[in-house]
């Protein structure tokens, strides 16, 4: 058997609900007719019984009941009148009692006298009007007294009684019609409803599963669920963060790497972008503020690519969806290999000098100037011993020795004067450290040689070590930064360079403020006859707060 339909299910649950609506109608209908009849009848039942009590045939039946000849008289004319009366207020039966409460004419039906039961306070001269049981009948009734009116009959005839004496009672009372019988005098108004309400219900359903149609694309709710699963499985199975925000600049939805990758807290959804406690530069983007094309933010320790593109549903937008992925180790393999290029190119700068110096040497050989020679190989050999004693009586760790002699060829190959301040002093660190101060010297010295001029430039470098605090200081003869710029200059990505479009440029001081507040320090910039950048990083101290 086939699944219903989501439009068939609505038509269905909309034609019960209103089924169940009627129907509670109906009863409630039923209630109310029932009602309204019992109290209609009680008052006309009581009208009628008050009525009977008060004429003049009843007072004098009532009061000759003892005498057999009067009462055997009346009994016809008491009969007939009853009768009338039974018939013009459409009552079941009309009964008049003795004082002794025992029955004189019964009109409805034979055997009155064997239900003829007055209630105590109407014995006492009370009306009271009610339902109850009567002839194996429930019945609306009302019993109230006769009381003589001080009239005496003409010569004789009999009289009323005296004044105010309880001559008897009267007992007026319909049936109470059954369950069908107020069904049949509800049931055109309830079927009209009835009829009524169906017809509306059903062409509601009608329109509102045609709309939920329309809403839902035509898909059922199988599909619609199926869809949902896959976009969930989509949505946290990509290894890319991915975060949705509407116009408002509330999050729609957020997988698991992008909660990783921005440090999220759980239960995103929902809330505010400015109640992420992400930093302005991510929230910009993540509201569409910030445009562009691969977007490199510093987030703690990670640098995160960022794009970040509009939503548009029926040509009209809704929102924007940024995704993001980790190039922290990227970016660090880069700077890498720029190290190593610029190592391959201090080594090739040595090869061609060693050469030249090389082919001297055989010259001297050859012509016989031994002396020469001596000398010579001697001042190239002061001169290289010379240098690695100035770089390694001061830096004890050997990374950083290492890549300031590396640094020195280079600044021989640029002409640029290279001095490591005869103050300096560093010790050897544990690995971490040791390689976040290679991070910090390179990119600091690498800054300075390209701003200071070929031939003339010079580059000091001063080490600072006092054990809990490692102080790095760079100072060039270049032209240094302006003012306008001085805001932008640690901003990842951000270049000077007017080379191409800057690609592969910009990062190398980001990743040095990140290294120095890895360590719980942080790196500055000032001027002084070119510019001097500071770098500080602490001894034993690692931070994720980077």
């Amino acid at each position: 058997m086939s699944r219903l339909t989501l439009s068939r299910q609505l038509l269905l649950l909309q034609t019960l609900i209103v089924v169940l609506v009627v129907t509670v109608v109906a009863g409630v209908s039923l209630v109310q007719t029932d009602t309204a009849f019992r109290n209609d009848e009680s008052r006309r039942m009581r009208g009628t019984a008050e009525s009977v009590a008060g004429e003049a045939i009843v007072r004098t039946a009532t009061a000759n009941a003892a005498d057999e000849q009067q009462r055997a008289a009346l009994e016809g004319a008491l009969w007939a009148r009853l009768e009338h009366r039974r018939a013009s207020t459409d009552a079941s039966y009309v009964m008049v009692l003795d004082a002794e409460g025992r029955p004189l004419s019964a009109p409805v039906r034979p055997g009155f006298r064997d239900d003829a039961t007055l209630r105590d306070d109407v014995r006492e001269g009370a009306t009271w009007t009610g339902t109850g049981e009567r002839f194996g009948r429930r019945t609306i009734e009302a019993q109230t007294a006769v009381f003589g009116d001080g009239t005496s009959g003409r010569e004789g005839e009999p009289g009323g009684g005296r004044a105010g004496q309880l001559l008897g009672y009267v007992i007026v009372g319909r049936y109470y019609p059954s369950r069908l019988e107020v069904l049949g005098t509800a049931a055109p108004s309830v079927f009209l409803y009835l009829a009524l309400a169906g017809g509306i219900g059903v062409v509601g359903s009608l329109l509102l599963a045609r709309r939920v149609k329309r809403q839902t694309l035509g898909l059922e709710p199988p599909e619609i669920a199926a869809l949902v699963e896959q976009r969930e499985a989509m949505l946290h199975g990509v290894r890319e963060g991915v975060v949705g925000v509407d116009l408002g600049g509330t999050v729609a939805f957020a997988n698991d790497e992008a909660g990783e990758l921005l440090d999220l807290d759980p239960g995103v959804i929902g809330r505010g972008v400015d109640d992420l406690g992400v930093s302005p530069e991510v929230a910009a983007v993540l509201r569409g503020e910030a445009t562009g094309r691969d977007r490199v933010v510093a987030v703690g320790q990670r640098l995160l690519v960022l794009n970040s593109r509009p939503v548009r549903v029926r040509d009209r937008q809704t929102g924007w969806v940024t995704s993001m992925r980790d190039r922290t180790q990227l970016l660090g393999l880069q700077q890498e290999l720029a190290n190593a290029e610029a190592g391959t190119d201090t080594l090739r700068a040595q090869v061609h000098e060693f050469r030249n110096r090389l082919h001297a040497m055989a010259g001297m050989a050859e012509l016989g100037r031994y002396d020469d020679l001596r000398e010579f190989v001697q001042e190239v050999i002061s001169r290289l011993d010379g240098r690695m004693a100035a770089v390694t009586g001061r830096v004890e760790d050997p990374a950083v020795a290492a890549l300031l002699v590396a640094k020195a060829s280079r600044a021989d190959e640029l002409g640029i004067e290279f001095v490591v301040t005869d103050g300096s002093r560093l010790g050897q660190h544990e690995a971490a450290l040791s390689a976040d101060l290679v991070t910090v010297v390179g990119n600091l010295v690498d800054n300075a040689f390209d701003a200071v001029p070929r031939g003339t430039g010079r580059v000091a470098v001063d080490l600072q070590d006092d054990g809990t605090q490692v102080v790095v200081q760079v100072r060039d003869t270049g032209a240094g930064f302006a003012d306008a710029e001085l805001a932008h200059v640690f901003e990842m990505g951000w270049t000077t360079k007017a080379d191409g479009d800057g690609a592969g440029h910009g990062f190398g001081l980001a990743l040095t403020r990140m290294a120095c507040r890895r360590h719980g320090g942080d790196v500055s910039i000032h001027h002084d006859d070119g510019a001097v950048l500071r770098a500080e990083l602490r001894v034993g101290e690692v931070t994720s707060d980077a």
